[in-house]
């Protein structure tokens, strides 16, 4: 496992290149237990908070309200890698990605490395992890699609920026029909 995160940390085109083959399956074998990792870390943080806070009322749920963090982290952690990757492969597809939603997953997953580890982490990290691992999910795209760089980038900047679009038209359908 801390080879694996090295490697997609790393030297992500390598470990991409190894996972071409790999099922789902063992993407999210990779996947869960670092989901899991953050998510003890702000089970524990959230049972530490209501503990501090001290107040009578709440003190004696602290390790249920933490249990419950962790489970709802892991629940949706596993419903957002899902959703990003469908999101994400109709624009890769729509740019000529043909290999198969899989490897659109496995981008996903891999990718999440550097936020999944670090983005528990208070400052700098809040900003970096997320870019480390846009960079590592573009880079997967690249590698698992074997797709051009451009074409990997703008499929990925699309499907960032759609939603944003969508909303925007929409705001402003809505802002002309109250006019």
């Amino acid at each position: 496992m801390l080879s694996r995160i090295r490697g997609f940390s790393f030297n992500p085109s390598r470990e991409f290149e190894a996972a071409r083959e790999e099922t789902i399956s063992d993407a999210f074998k990779y996947f869960v237990p670092l989901l899991a990792f953050l998510a003890a870390i702000f089970a524990i943080a959230v049972t530490g908070i209501v503990l501090m806070l001290g107040i009578p009322d709440i003190s004696g749920f602290a390790p249920l309200l933490g249990a419950g963090a962790f489970v709802g982290i892991i629940v949706v952690g596993i419903f957002a890698a899902m959703y990003i990757s469908v999101w994400l492969h109709i624009w890769v597809y729509l740019f000529g990605g043909r290999k198969g939603f899989k490897q659109t997953v496995k981008a996903i997953t891999y990718g999440s490395t550097p936020c999944l580890l670090l983005g528990w982490l208070p400052g700098p990290n809040i900003i970096l992890a997320p870019i480390w691992s846009l960079l590592l999910v573009i880079n997967g795209i690249i590698e698992l699609h074997e797709m051009s760089p451009g074409v990997a980038i703008l499929s990925v900047v699309f499907a960032i920026l759609a939603p944003f679009v969508i909303a925007g038209v929409a705001v402003a359908a809505i802002a002309l029909v109250m006019l």
